[in-house]
């Protein structure tokens, strides 16, 4: 006898992105990520940098939601990839534990 293989009905893929517990669990990834961000902030660069490290949550235009850790700062890029003027720190990154492939791979 053959095995039934379970297949998502693509339009359902969009509910379960768009519910509660999937914003959830994005909202507690990056409430994690944000004090190591703050931490390294601290260390490396200055408190006030780290001051400026937040979550964002937000809602992309076709419905899926994000939570992201964001250093709301005009320098934050310089800072975290470099710059002429400031050494690549890799704060949010490292925080992160991202490295050039997400997660390892």
């Amino acid at each position: 006898m053959g095995r039934k293989r379970f297949e998502p009905d693509p339009a359902g893929i969009g509910e379960v992105m768009r519910s509660a517990p999937v914003r959830r669990a994005l909202r507690q990834a990056a409430d994690v990520v944000e004090p190591r961000a703050k931490s390294l902030a601290r260390a490396e660069v200055s408190d006030e940098f780290a001051d400026a490290i937040r979550v964002e949550e937000d809602t992309r235009p076709k419905g899926r939601p994000t939570a992201r850790v964001i250093a709301d700062r005009d320098d934050a890029e310089a800072v975290e990839w470099g710059d002429t003027n400031q050494e690549r720190r890799r704060i949010l990154g490292r925080a992160a534990n991202v490295g050039p492939i997400l997660n390892g791979g």
